[in-house]
C-alpha cells in the first residue's frame, strides 16, 4: 500500500510455498486479496477506471496506487524465468486482483519450503555466475510488472555463508558478481526506462552481517565502481540479532553514503538469561531453516552459533547473559511465552520505524515473517494469530499504528 508520505508497504510472499506463476497467483488470491479487504483497502485502479496504474502523482492526490495493497513478490528461479519469458499472465493477474508489486525477493533461488533449506538458501553464491543470471532474470521480470512511476528493488544475500570457509567465501568473486549485476541493472534501466536497485541483505554469519562490514565493503570495493544500482536491504531482525543499535547503524550507513533500498520489517526472539532457556527454546528448533544464535556475555565478544539446535547443546552458550535468535516472529508480539522467558526485538523495530520515518531513509517497507508456518501452534493461538491471514492482518495494523496511518476494519 502507498502511505501518506509516499512510502510503499507490502508483505513478502516468501511466506507462501509455490514454484510457478499459477501457484503464486493462487497464494495472492487466497491471502493478499482477503487481507486487503480486512484492512478496508481498495484496489489499484487501471486505465479503465480513469487513472493510469502507478501514476506519478504526489501522495494523496488521487494516485492509482493510493489505497491499494502492494506486495513484495518472491521469485524463485522457476518463477523468474517464467515471468521473464511472458510477464502478461502475472501483470493481468495483479490487475485482476487489485494489487501492485514494488519489490521482489530474489534471495532463495530454489525451494524455500522444502524439508531442509538451511545453508542451501545461500546457494548459488555471488561468486557463481548462476546467481548473476538468476538475479538479472528476476530483475527483468520485475521491470515488466512495475507500475509506471514506481522504482523497483530486488533483495539478495550478501555473497556467501561464512562457515563454508575462505575457498567459497571469495570476496573478489562476490564483488565481481555484484558489480556485474549493477551493470546489468543499468542496462535494464536504459533499455526499459524502469529502475531496479539490487538490495543486498546482511544476515548473521553471511559474508556481510554487521554495519561495519557493510560500510567497509561498499566504500572499499563497491561504491567506487558502481553505476548506482546497488543498495542495502536492511532487515530489522537480522541487525537486532547482531545486537546492533539501530540509530548508530543508520547514521553510519548514511555517513558512508550506503543507500538503503528497502527495509524488511521483522522481529527476532530474545532469551534474556539462562534460566529455563533450553526448555523454552526447544520447540523453536526446527529442521527447515537456519536460526542463527548470537550470544552476549558481559565482558566478552559476541559469540555466534550457526543454528538453534547447535546452540541448545552448547553449555557455554546456554550460560550466556542474553541470546538473540534469528527466527522471524510476528511483528506485534512482545513476548512468546506466559513465563516471560522469551521476548522479542520489537522495541528495536519500533525504533527503526521511527528513524526511517524521521530520516526518509527508504521509501520501501516490507513485512517479512516467512517462518510463521514453523511457529509452534500453541504460540500462534496465544498470540491470537491461528492462521497466516490473521497474522498478516495484525502485523499490518501494528505497523500502520506505529506509522500513524489508519486502516479501516474489514
Amino acid at each position: 500500500m502507498r502511505l501518506k508520505n509516499g512510502q510503499h508497504l507490502g508483505y513478502c510472499t516468501n511466506v507462501h510455498p509455490y514454484d510457478d506463476v499459477e501457484g503464486m497467483i493462487a497464494a495472492l488470491r487466497s491471502h493478499a486479496v482477503p487481507l486487503a479487504a480486512r484492512l478496508g483497502l481498495g484496489r489499484a485502479r487501471g486505465p479503465g477506471d480513469g487513472a493510469d496504474l502507478g501514476s506519478s502523482a504526489e501522495p494523496g492526490s488521487g494516485s492509482a496506487l493510493d489505497g491499494a495493497l502492494g506486495v513484495g513478490l518472491w521469485f524463485p528461479q522457476t518463477v523468474a524465468s517464467e515471468v521473464e519469458a511472458d510477464p502478461s499472465r502475472l501483470v493481468e493477474a495483479l490487475a485482476e486482483l487489485g494489487l501492485y508489486v514494488f519489490t521482489v525477493n530474489a534471495f532463495p533461488s530454489g525451494s524455500f519450503h522444502g524439508p531442509r533449506v538451511k545453508d542451501e538458501v545461500f546457494k548459488p553464491s555471488w561468486s557463481d555466475p548462476e546467481r548473476l543470471s538468476y538475479t538479472l532474470s528476476a530483475a527483468r521480470a520485475l521491470a515488466a510488472c512495475l507500475p509506471e512511476g514506481v522504482d523497483g528493488t530486488l533483495s539478495t544475500h550478501s555473497g556467501a555463508y561464512k562457515p563454508w570457509g575462505p575457498a567459497l567465501c571469495d570476496e573478489d568473486g562476490v564483488v565481481a558478481g555484484l558489480l556485474a549485476a549493477d551493470e546489468g541493472l543499468a542496462r535494464l534501466a536504459d533499455e526499459t526506462g524502469r529502475r531496479v536497485t539490487l538490495a543486498i541483505e546482511p544476515e548473521p554469519l553471511s559474508l556481510l552481517e554487521t554495519t561495519d562490514e557493510v560500510v567497509d565493503l561498499f566504500t572499499r570495493r563497491l561504491a567506487p565502481h558502481s553505476q548506482g544500482h546497488l543498495g542495502l536491504c536492511y532487515d530489522a531482525c537480522h541487525q537486532a540479532v547482531e545486537f546492533e543499535d539501530m540509530a548508530p547503524s543508520l547514521t553510519a550507513l548514511a555517513a558512508a553514503e550506503v543507500p538503503i533500498a528497502k527495509v524488511q520489517l521483522s522481529c527476532a526472539i530474545v532469551s534474556a538469561g539462562p534460566a529455563g532457556r533450553r526448555q523454552a527454546l526447544a520447540p523453536f528448533a526446527e529442521d527447515r531453516w537456519f536460526h542463527q544464535v548470537v550470544a552476549r556475555q558481559e565482558g566478552e565478544p559476541l559469540r555466534r552459533l550457526a543454528d538453534l539446535p547447535e546452540a541448545l547443546s552448547d553449555r557455554r552458550a546456554l550460560a550466556a547473559d542474553e541470546w538473540r535468535v534469528h527466527y522471524h516472529v510476528p511483528l506485534f508480539a512482545d513476548r512468546l511465552d506466559s513465563a516471560g522467558l522469551l521476548t522479542t526485538t520489537r522495541p528495536d523495530l519500533e525504533q527503526l520505524l521511527a528513524l526511517v520515518q524521521s530520516t526518509g531513509a527508504t521509501d520501501q517497507l516490507e513485512i517479512e515473517t516467512y517462518s510463521f508456518g514453523a511457529l509452534p501452534v500453541e504460540r500462534r493461538e496465544s498470540l491470537g494469530a491461528v492462521t497466516l491471514l490473521d497474522c498478516l492482518e495484525q502485523e499490518y495494523r501494528w505497523v500502520l499504528d506505529q506509522l500513524g496511518e489508519g486502516a479501516q476494519p474489514g
